[in-house]
């Protein structure tokens, strides 16, 4: 088997040689698969960071990094602004592409 794209935005760190499908001509191509965690609206502010906290120090460790490394998992750590202004981002491409589908 020959890996020809892959589809994220950025090359996969265990296949630098692969071109992203951005890369290979296709505009508008990239799409990862992501995980979160997400917590009510109203949670408040201080539970939030505490629990990013302790969510970076586990994703910092040797260990963790290593059994990622064997799912072929890049982490994409993010703060808390930033995982909303993603999950934002993902809610209005996906909401685009649903429209010009014309799915309803």
């Amino acid at each position: 088997m020959v890996a020809l794209a892959v589809s994220t935005a950025t090359r996969a760190s265990d296949l630098p040689n692969v071109p992203t499908t951005l890369e290979a001509g296709y505009a508008n191509s990239d799409l990862a698969v992501w995980y979160g965690v997400l917590m009510p609206a109203k949670t408040p502010r201080a539970i939030i960071d505490k629990f990013h906290a302790a969510g970076a120090k586990v994703l910092a460790t040797p260990e963790m990094r290593q059994k990622l490394r064997q799912l072929a998992v890049d982490p994409m750590p993010l703060t808390p602004a930033e995982m909303d202004k993603f999950v934002a981002d993902e809610i209005a491409a996906n909401g685009r592409l649903i429209r010009a589908a014309g799915i309803q």
